[in-house]
Parts: C-alpha cells; sequence; structure tokens
C-alpha cells in the first residue's frame, strides 16, 4: 500500500483540487491519503472530512498547533501504514503521474526517490517568480557546499521512501523547519539507504504563503545551524 501523506496549513484554496487528482490517479492501487492538519484555523478540516465521505482512503490527522512542514511530515509517517510512503505538497506541484513513476521505482531496491525541477528532462510548466528560482539555487549551492550532498534539487515537495527507511530516519530528525529536507536527506545518506533524484513536470500554483522576505534568512540561519549540529 502506498501512504500518501499531505502536510496542510491553511490549504483550503487548494487541497480539494489535490485530492480529487491523486484520489483519481491512484484509484487502482491500494493507497491512503493522509492529510495533516498543521494547525489549521481556516476551513481546510472541513473540506478534508467533506471529501472522505465519498473516498475513505482519505483521512485527517489533526494537530491544533503549528509543527512547521517538517513536524507535519514526521507526524504523517508517524501514522502511515503503507510500506511506501511519498510525501507531497497541498499544491500538488508535482502532477500523480509523476508520483506514480517515483512510487514504482521504491519496489526495485531503491529506498528514497526525490524529484527535481533542475535534472535534465525536467519540464517547467509554470514557471516560479525569477527571484524564487534564484533563492532556490542559491539554497542549494549553499547544501551542496555545508554538507555534500550532490542533489540539484532538495527542497522540490515530493519524495518518496521505503516506509523501513521512513520510519528509522524520521526517528533521528530533530529539524522541523526549512532546514527538514536537508536533514532528511542528510540522514538517509548516512544511514547507507540509497537515494535517486529524477526530473519531474512542475507546476507553480498560486497561492503559497511564503514570505520571502522572512524566509530566505531563516532558511539559511536553518542550515548553519543544522550543520553546526552535524
Amino acid at each position: 500500500m502506498v501512504s500518501i501523506v499531505i502536510p496542510a496549513y491553511n490549504e483550503e484554496k487548494r487541497i480539494s483540487g489535490t485530492l480529487e487528482e491523486l484520489s483519481r490517479f491512484f484509484s487502482k492501487t491500494p493507497h491512503e491519503i493522509l492529510v495533516v492538519m498543521d494547525g489549521c484555523t481556516d476551513t481546510t478540516p472541513e473540506l478534508v472530512a467533506e471529501f472522505s465521505i465519498n473516498h475513505p482512503a482519505v483521512r485527517s490527522v489533526s494537530h491544533t498547533t503549528r509543527l512547521g512542514k517538517g513536524g507535519g511530515i514526521l507526524l504523517g509517517i508517524s501514522r502511515a501504514r503503507g510500506n511506501i510512503i511519498a510525501v507531497v505538497d497541498a499544491d500538488c506541484a508535482v502532477p500523480p503521474h509523476d508520483v506514480g513513476k517515483m512510487v514504482d521505482m521504491v519496489p526495485d531496491g531503491i529506498d528514497c526517490v526525490i524529484s527535481s525541477r533542475y535534472l535534465p528532462g525536467s519540464v517547467i510548466h509554470t514557471h516560479q517568480p525569477p527571484h524564487r528560482v534564484l533563492a532556490s539555487r542559491c539554497f542549494n549551492a549553499m547544501v551542496r557546499l555545508l554538507f555534500g550532498l550532490p542533489y540539484k534539487d532538495t527542497q522540490c515537495g515530493c519524495k518518496v521512501l521505503n516506509a523501513q527507511a521512513a520510519h528509522q530516519v524520521a526517528a533521528d530528525i530533530q529539524t522541523h523547519n526549512y532546514a527538514f529536507d536537508v536533514e532528511l536527506l542528510w540522514r538517509i545518506r548516512d544511514m547507507g539507504y540509497t537515494t535517486v533524484e529524477v526530473p519531474v513536470e512542475w507546476r507553480h500554483i498560486e497561492g503559497s504563503k511564503l514570505d520571502l522576505k522572512k524566509v530566505i534568512p531563516q532558511m539559511f540561519a536553518a542550515v548553519v545551524r543544522l550543520r553546526l549540529k552535524k
């Protein structure tokens, strides 16, 4: 079974479309979709509850206070029952057919498959604003320098893991903020698990709540702190 974990904070404008796309694509695959309510204050919980009436594979994982994206993912992993765990952003920027492609790679002996917007073969249907692309590239360069991780895109939201690896790695992760993805990939590598980065289609979906003026300094500071603890 595939467990699809979606961390969600106030995603009332985007969550219904994402659930519809994923449910349709995985309809013939044993699956569950866990929407982690990360301290939502809008109608996201009600929308998910309504959708789940006709889609019993969809269920909510509630948390009344903010955990942060990383904390929401870890909570979702802890509740997942599948032997493959796919982490997907609430906007479904990576389309379901690419999520399915990544899921299919795990039974072949790969422990972790990560999506990339920057590999040859990646298709960007709707481009991000230039300042977001620049911030992403600079962040990735810093991660490669500090951690020696060879990946071109640590922050692309879709990641698929063998459940055994996911649960073992999740038990040691201490970062719930913007450095979560970096710590996840670093621990996977250090525990001897295999990771493959694959090109995907990607769509920039409006509605992100990130304020880059605040987030960029926090991202860089979080990575530096993680490196000092390493």
